[in-house]
């Protein structure tokens, strides 16, 4: 495979580049895999327990208020995390040139 900025034959997987760099590299941290998420999914779940118990127990419309909450957070827990993977699978189908070292989409 050739790069498409310069013609360069020398190029790599993202991903096998930044696994072999050295840990002291500058290169380490430019080219990382995107950081992943932790939409803490469990604390959902407790907020939408804690709603139905307290629509039960006490005021509906407070409960219901904590219930529709959770299912927001959930709901962007879940846009979180579809990102991170259409992120990291971007990240894993990249290639890097070694001779001017940029990134490009295989």
């Amino acid at each position: 495979m050739q790069c498409p900025t310069c013609g360069s034959v020398n190029v790599q997987l993202l991903r096998g580049y930044w696994q072999d760099l050295p840990a002291e590299s500058p290169n380490r941290h430019k080219f990382a895999p995107p950081k992943e998420v932790d939409p803490k999914f469990w604390a959902v779940l407790l907020m939408i327990a804690f709603g139905i118990f307290v629509a039960v127990t006490d005021s509906v419309l407070i409960g219901l208020g904590f219930v529709v909450a959770g299912l927001v957070w959930g709901a962007v827990g879940v846009g979180q995390v579809s990102a991170y993977q259409r992120t990291l699978s971007d990240y894993d189908a990249s290639l890097i040139c070694l001779a001017r070292y940029h990134t490009f989409a295989a």
